[in-house]
């Protein structure tokens, strides 16, 4: 035979033969290793399917967020870490109940407080505005006050109040506390000389106290005013602030730099700026989202429990609760005889009652931003027509259809806008089926908007800051969101609700056919890069 197998005529062994049978012994070897571990295999199938998958899941770096839920015990941050708001990666023709979870449940209320201890919350030792926050707050409560008492060297971060609407005014209060929070200094914030209302107009302080005290000489804040015209810098010396270069300052205001995602923190101000003893700081720009983004400070907030789709919520909590001005506005009266279920702190029977009631409660909020123009043009204001807005409840009614289940026992509209006649219009249509927060004359908490000469001539502009936490906090309780597209004041709203896969974007006169649908929510990342951020 020829050498392509057999023997050759000098008596060699041909190649095929010799390949098929050193082969021929090294696939018996591997048959019998193979066999011998999917004998493991069988055994190990004994247990149940779902205990086979859980054990190859975890030596997978890559887990669907639907498994990773499950398998975490609710009640503590890590059961909603990051990779509950990862998309689905399945392909249109799955099954919608396969893909179309709301993520981990959350009790009904939990975006604001105060709030009493839910029965069945592991860390009910510890605040509600705590609970799936991490363990950092303890700790800086102790840095905040040993910095006040002077136990510790002076060391602040002080934002100061942008002149803009409530909405840009905390996401740049939230960029600064996370500024503070990790480079160790203590926060407060200030509306130095500013013809605002500041936030303790809207706010209390529950757990550091942030109010900056009233004395600070004009020169420290008067350059981080937003209509200042000047050098946005402290002069080399000042007749009255002789340690004046004790003081650093960053103007922030519209700022689009991406260096909250790139730079040390530790490091700013240059120029030796960022050792000085007090910083102060204005912004109107949200950016702790992409604060995790950060390779300096990413594993720091990881590790105390931070995560990028609550670390916002989590600060304000920390930060604000409402205070009885707030309580007392209609949209947070609405809000807690609608949208959050009845607190009993000391009989745990009935709080379990008022909560599976408040489960079968389908929420779902509505927020409209018509524009600047119904504070200073009433004629504008007065002409404005429902059906021009109907795409949004349009929307709401095709939420309902697909988020109402066999346990829902009422549907709610909370409805929230800075138009006074729309939601006049909108109360008449749907009557009893829709909240409406107020039917009183909007005003901006900003008094220029409002076409005002004298922003200190009464209380109103305080009033409207409340009025407009009370309408945020509200919207915040309800299970699905309907926002204005450019609209920082219902985004802000949506992320203080800790939940994900339940906010749709419109914009009037937008929305086709399936843009309300199950899948057309707005993922987390594209609403923290949108508009003023976040």
């Amino acid at each position: 035979m020829g050498a392509r197998g057999g023997w050759d005529e000098n008596g060699n062994e041909g190649i095929s033969s010799a390949l098929t049978r050193r082969w021929g012994h090294k696939t018996f070897l591997m048959v019998a290793i193979a066999l011998y571990f999917m004998g493991g295999f069988c055994i190990l199938s004994s247990f149940t399917g779902r205990e086979v998958t859980t054990i190859l899941e975890q030596t997978s770096l890559f887990q669907s967020p639907q498994l990773i839920t499950e398998r975490q015990p609710t009640g503590t941050f890590e059961s909603e870490g990051l990779a509950a708001g990862i998309p689905s990666p399945l392909d249109e023709e799955d099954d919608p109940t396969d893909w179309d979870v709301d993520g981990p449940r959350r009790p009904p209320g939990a975006a604001s407080i105060p709030q009493g201890k839910h029965p069945h919350n592991p860390e009910k030792d510890r605040p509600e505005a705590f609970q799936r926050c991490g363990d950092w707050q303890e700790e800086y409560m102790e840095l905040h006050r040993q910095i006040l008492a002077g136990e510790r060297p002076p060391r602040y971060l002080v934002a100061v109040l942008s002149q803009s609407g409530l909405a840009d005014q905390i996401v740049g209060v939230m960029s600064l506390f996370f500024w503070a929070l990790l480079t160790g200094r203590a926060f407060q914030i200030t509306v130095g000389e500013q013809p605002i209302p500041p936030l303790e107009a809207a706010f209390d302080a529950p757990y550091v106290n942030w109010t900056r005290p009233a004395g600070d000489p004009l020169v420290l804040t008067q350059h981080l005013y937003r209509p200042f015209k000047g050098k946005r810098r402290y002069p080399k010396v000042h007749a009255l602030v002789p340690n004046i270069q004790e003081y650093g300052s960053m103007y922030l205001i519209n700022n689009k730099s991406d260096f909250f995602a790139t730079k040390d923190l530790n490091t700013l101000p240059l120029d030796g700026g960022a050792d000085k003893p007090v910083l102060f700081m204005a912004s109107n720009r949200g950016r702790v989202f992409r604060l995790f983004d950060n390779p300096h400070h990413r594993r720091k907030l990881f590790d105390m429990g931070l995560r990028p789709e609550t670390a916002f919520a989590c600060g304000f909590r920390f930060l604000f609760a409402p205070n009885a001005m707030t309580r007392d506005e209609t949209g947070w009266q609405l809000a807690e005889e609608y949208l959050l279920p009845g607190n009993f702190p000391d009989d745990d029977d009935e709080q379990e009652k008022s909560l599976a009631l408040a489960e079968n409660v389908l929420r779902i909020g509505i927020q409209i931003r018509v524009g600047d123009f119904v504070f200073n043009t009433p004629g504008k204001a007065q002409a404005l027509q429902l059906q021009d807005y109907m795409a949004y409840f349009d929307c709401a009614r095709e939420i309902e259809k697909h988020k109402r289940t066999v346990t829902t026992s009422k549907v709610i509209w909370y409805l929230v806008s800075d138009s006074q006649r729309l939601k006049e219009l909108a109360l008449d249509k749907f009557g009893p089926d829709l909240l409406v927060t107020s039917t009183e004359p909007s005003r901006h908490v900003l008094c220029v908007k409002d076409g005002l000469t004298d922003c200190n001539e009464s209380d109103d502009m305080a009033d409207s800051l409340a009025a407009a936490a009370a309408d945020m906090m509200g919207l915040a309780e309800t299970d699905y969101i309907i926002l204005t597209h450019k609209s920082g004041f219902g985004k802000v709203a949506a992320w203080l609700n800790m939940r994900w896969h339940n906010v749709w974007w419109l914009a009037p006169g937008e929305p086709k056919p399936s843009v309300c649908g199950p899948r057309a929510y707005v993922q987390l990342e594209q609403m923290a890069d949108k508009w003023s951020g976040l």
